[in-house]
Formats: structure tokens, C-alpha cells, sequence
């Protein structure tokens, strides 16, 4: 083959899942990926890919080691470093191909390895290029030069970071993807990818636990834009980190016919959910209305997973109730705490009466609904907890049980988020500012330890609010957990 894929987990390459208790070793591709593997594939390369973590889950004997070894060699082997949660695992997938396939040229991208370009070349030498940003034509072009008769000119390919004579090199040469490159992708088909059907089970999100197996549940992350109109405080993929990091602003929005076109391809294909990237309750109503317009004239009918940014309208919610598959629908919506100057600090801008008349919308439609808090964000003390737990309790009262899941977790801070950039704006200290730190982390927290402190080792500390007070908070909620009717999660010890 000319192109070798591979998705990395969280924990190093030959982590012994069935021995300790991991951390979540987060198996989901990014979902430009797919995109860009059907391109280079419709340019006559050939392609596969191999989600490690999913391998791992389907065969707790997979060794990528040996998989490697009887592969045929790729000329380029392509691993995603997107949220640095893949830190420490994208390395040591590059060490392992590095040693097993010595001839092999090895990139990787995403917007952590954007924002840390010139210091992952710097100090991490399994790696030989980083392309920064968008990659649909500087990959494209890496790809000419490496696998094709193109002349060798690094410097000609677009948002590339690589070395030359002991130095890392940034060309100046610049591509950010418009809506017309992105709705020529097929970001559909990854018939490319081993174990591909598993993969679709593996993306469906629901009230039951997550089974690679039982594939007659598939689901699919689809691209309808790239990029964000918001600044939440805690997001490393804000509006301005993809300003910085991409030179876009705000919102690129695929066609929503384009969109439905791809929906088609998926229900037609057996696939009961799509899941999409960006929360289009935040586009001009004139591309949702199209939308939803379009699944019903073709009178397609799937469920649909999505994750509300701000509050949706009532229109949005009823064309969503009377399109989607709510058989297969959920929605996820994020208030992060009960205290409304938390919420609006945090970059979510609504009160409690307007969230709870929502919800009253949405039960209306009898739409299953996940509902997010969490614990440790900027501002969140034990006094403005109390509202948390009120407005958590105030929810299970109001939504049908059967209908309803919620979840509190901690954050880690995310590189190029507004808290990471302006820690004094929200009266914290960061502690994680390099790839070293990000790269210490996932390797010091793959596997829970015996003791736990919620709170610890997140990247930030807030004045007045020491790991101890987040820990107390995490059990209040845990003893509330326990007591509820409807599915709610304990606040997790890993992370």
C-alpha cells in the first residue's frame, strides 16, 4: 500500500487493558480523516487504516507489533494528533512504526499537533512532518511528493512543518479548506478501515453501554462544517484557536443537500444514527430548515446525535422531534453548573428558567436528552455546587426517567483554550503550557491509581478552590447519583 493509517489510544501501544483499570482510551477518528483518506484514495493511492484502541477492544490479543510486521510497507504511515489526549499514545504508535517500518515516512496532524508543531519536531524524532491546521491539500501534496514522481520541495507544500539541516522548517505556503472543498469530500465511506462495521457500533450513542459488537447499531460522526462561532472558556477548539491555528473565522458550513445526501448514503447503508460535528441549531435557521426539509421530503428517517452549544429554538426542536428516528435520537446539552454567572463565565448563556423551559420543549417530542455539568470549571465553588446539585435534582424531576441521562466529570485544561491563554481573566493557574506536560500527562494518567483525588492533575487550580474542596464536591455528587431514577453517572476516577 502507499498510505498507512492508524488511530492512537490514549495508553501506550501494548497496554494491558485486561490487567488494570484504564482510563478511557478514546477510539473515536477525528472526522476529517475520513475526508481526507477518501480523497487521497480517489487520486488513485491505495489507503488502509487501523483504529488501534478499537483492535484492542476486539481483541484484547492484538498486537500492533505483529500487525505491523506482516503488513505490507507503507511509503507514508498518516496518525491524528487532535485532542491531546493522544499525547503520549501518538508517539508511541510513531516509535513502534519508526523501528518496524524504518523506510516509512511518518506525519501527523490535528490541532494539537498544530499548536505544539515546532516542539514536537524538536524533541520527538519518530515523527518527520507535522502539517498544521487544514490538510486536505497539504496532505495531498505531501503525498504526490512522497509516494509519486513529484520533485521533493517541502517547502511547496501548504501549513507543513518539517526538518531540514538540524532545524525545524514551517512553510509559507498557506491552505485553509472552504465550504466547496468540503462538500467535494466524502466524508462517508471507510470501507478503508479495518474492522470497519465494529467501528459504526462503536459510534452509536445511546442509553446502553458501547459494544463494537453488536453491529447491527451503527452509528456515524459526519462533517457538516469545520470551526466554531464561540469562545467557551474551557474548548480548545474555540473560535479564536481556529482563527490562530487555521485562519478561519466562525463557521464553515457545508450544503445542507450535501449533508442529506450523505445521510441517505448512511440510512441506506443500515446505519440507524449520524452524529453531527457541529450543533446546526447554531447555523442560520435557512440551513436547518433545509435540512430537516430535505430527510423529510426523501422521507428519510434516522436517529440523530446532537450536541446543543447554546439553547436550540422551539422550531428547531420541533422539526427535529417530527424528522429524526427518536427510537435512535439523542441530545446532549451542557449547562456545566446551576449557577447562572458559572454558566455565563464558562460561555453558556442562558438562565435556569429558560434551560428548564427547554427541556419542557423537548419532552413534548419525548427526544432523550444527556445532560452535561461539570465539576472543577473556573468559578464552581462548593456554595455555587449547591445550585448545581438543585438544578440537577430540579431536572430529574421534570424529564421522564427513560428519557434521560446526565453526567458531571472534571476537565482538563485544553491548549489554546481561552483558560489556558488568559488564565487571570478566570483566577486560575495553568500548569500544562507544552507538549511535554501534555505528553507527561496522558502517560502518568493511561490507568487509575489506587488513591484518587478528583481534581488533581487537570492542568489548572483555582485560587480558593484546592483539589480537596473538588474531591468533596465529586462525592456530594456521587451520593446524589446514586439516589436518582433516571441514568446518572458517578463522577469518574479516571481520566
Amino acid at each position: 500500500m502507499d498510505i498507512l493509517y492508524i488511530h492512537p489510544a490514549k495508553q501506550e501501544v501494548e497496554a494491558e487493558y485486561g490487567k488494570y483499570r484504564a482510563s478511557p482510551f478514546y477510539p473515536i477518528i477525528p472526522v476529517g480523516v475520513i475526508g481526507m483518506a477518501n480523497l487521497l484514495r480517489s487520486q488513485g493511492w491505495s489507503l488502509q487504516g487501523l483504529n488501534l484502541p478499537l483492535e484492542r477492544m476486539l481483541d484484547a490479543g492484538f498486537r500492533l507489533e505483529r500487525w505491523l510486521q506482516e503488513v505490507e510497507p507503507p511509503s507514508l504511515v498518516m496518525i491524528d494528533l487532535h485532542w491531546y489526549e493522544h499525547c503520549f499514545g501518538a508517539v508511541d504508535v510513531a516509535r513502534h512504526v519508526r523501528r518496524l517500518l524504518p523506510d516509512a515516512k511518518i506525519v501527523a496532524g490535528g490541532l494539537t499537533a498544530t499548536y505544539f508543531a515546532e516542539e514536537i519536531l524538536a524533541t520527538h524524532p519518530e515523527f518527520d512532518f507535522i502539517i498544521r491546521g487544514d490538510a486536505e491539500v497539504p496532505l495531498a501534496t505531501l503525498v504526490d511528493q512522497i509516494c509519486g514522481d513529484a520533485a521533493w520541495d517541502p517547502a511547496g507544500v501548504p501549513n507543513l512543518t518539517w526538518r531540514e539541516g538540524g532545524r525545524v522548517r514551517n512553510s509559507t505556503e498557506f491552505y485553509t479548506a472552504d465550504a466547496p472543498m468540503l462538500d467535494s469530500l466524502d466524508f462517508v465511506g471507510i470501507d478503508w478501515l479495518a474492522h470497519n462495521a465494529s467501528y459504526g457500533a462503536l459510534q452509536y450513542t445511546g442509553g446502553g453501554r458501547i459494544d463494537a459488537h453488536r453491529t447491527e447499531r451503527k452509528g456515524h460522526w459526519l462533517t457538516i462544517g469545520r470551526g466554531c462561532a464561540f469562545n467557551c472558556i474551557y474548548c480548545g477548539g474555540s473560535k479564536e484557536a481556529h482563527t490562530e491555528l487555521a485562519a478561519r473565522s466562525g463557521y464553515v458550513m457545508r450544503d445542507p443537500v450535501n449533508v442529506v445526501d450523505d445521510v441517505e448514503r448512511l440510512a441506506a447503508s443500515g446505519y440507524k444514527q449520524v452524529s453531527l460535528s457541529l450543533d446546526p441549531a447554531t447555523f442560520p435557521a435557512r440551513w436547518w430548515r433545509t435540512f430537516f426539509g430535505e430527510l423529510q421530503t426523501r422521507g428519510i428517517r434516522i436517529g440523530i446525535y446532537n450536541e446543543f452549544f447554546q439553547l436550540p429554538s422551539q422550531e428547531f426542536i420541533r422539526l427535529l422531534g417530527e424528522t429524526a428516528d427518536l427510537e435512535h435520537t439523542e441530545v446532549a446539552i451542557s449547562p456545566l453548573s446551576g449557577n447562572e454567572e458559572v454558566r455565563n463565565l464558562n460561555g453558556k448563556h442562558y438562565s435556569n428558567e429558560r434551560f428548564l423551559r427547554m427541556l419542557g420543549n423537548l419532552e413534548q417530542y419525548q427526544i432523550p436528552i444527556f445532560v452535561y455539568f461539570s465539576l472543577n470549571l473556573p468559578g464552581e465553588t462548593v456554595l455555587t455546587f449547591r445550585e448545581t446539585i438543585r438544578l440537577a435534582r430540579a431536572v430529574g424531576k421534570a424529564y421522564p426517567a427513560r428519557l434521560l441521562r446526565m453526567l458531571n466529570p472534571c476537565h482538563t485544561i485544553d491548549p489554546m483554550s481561552p483558560m489556558s491563554r488568559l488564565p487571570g481573566n478566570f483566577k486560575i493557574h495553568v500548569e500544562y503550557n507544552s507538549f511535554k506536560d501534555y505528553y507527561e500527562y496522558c502517560r502518568t494518567t493511561g490507568w487509575e491509581p489506587r488513591k484518587v483525588v478528583r481534581g488533581e492533575r487537570r492542568g489548572f487550580s483555582m485560587d480558593g478552590r484546592p483539589a480537596e474542596t473538588v474531591e468533596q464536591m465529586a462525592r456530594i455528587w456521587d451520593g446524589f447519583a446514586q439516589t436518582q431514577r433516571f441514568q446518572c453517572f458517578p463522577v469518574a476516577r479516571v481520566w
